[in-house]
């Protein structure tokens, strides 16, 4: 809602400003200083708009519960019949940082993640680097950024690309629902 309302704001504004100048081209006398005050406008509500929107999506990955990894509960839960995300990770990583920003953060992506009967494990190579090395002994060479998703339909999981996106993660948790 707030974001709607910001971009509508921001395009009168711009409306506005073209509609000035129209008019001053037509010889009305409209001050040059209005022009550059209701730009600086619309370039303010449309960038802390921009921000608004980005904060939101951060906020609302925050609230999802991310579990410690552990490997040997996946195969009980996807016999269970629940889907497992696990994202590898680490704070010096920027590819990492930028599969966060850029794609587990979007609202599609967000709200899968959500979805009923997903599980989501997570580790720092930093701080869980005892809970990676043996994972990965069983599932691939290490790097960083790893995602892999296991479920009823995929119990050996599908290892998603280094560079994630949208798309990847949600037919990959389709696919391991068994969609």
């Amino acid at each position: 809602m707030i974001l709607t309302l910001s971009i509508l704001i921001t395009l009168l504004l711009l409306a506005a400003m073209v509609a000035l100048l129209i008019a001053r081209m037509r010889g009305k006398p409209i001050p040059l200083a209005v022009l550059p005050v209701i730009g600086l406008m619309a370039l303010m509500v449309g960038s802390a708009s921009f921000f608004v929107h980005r904060a939101s999506g951060e906020q609302d990955y925050r609230e999802l519960l991310w579990q410690p990894l552990a490997a040997d509960r996946i195969p009980m839960l996807v016999e269970n019949g629940y889907t497992v995300f696990v994202d590898l990770h680490s704070d010096w990583c920027m590819p990492c940082q930028a599969n966060r920003a850029g794609v587990l953060h979007r609202p599609e992506v967000v709200n899968i993640l959500r979805s009923d009967k997903v599980v989501l494990m997570q580790a720092n190579w930093i701080q869980d680097k005892d809970l990676i090395l043996p994972y990965y002994g069983r599932v691939a060479a290490p790097e960083a950024p790893f995602n892999k998703v296991y479920g009823p339909a995929l119990p050996k999981g599908i290892i998603l690309p280094t560079e994630l996106t949208e798309d990847a993660v949600i037919v990959a948790i389709h696919k391991a629902k068994g969609h």
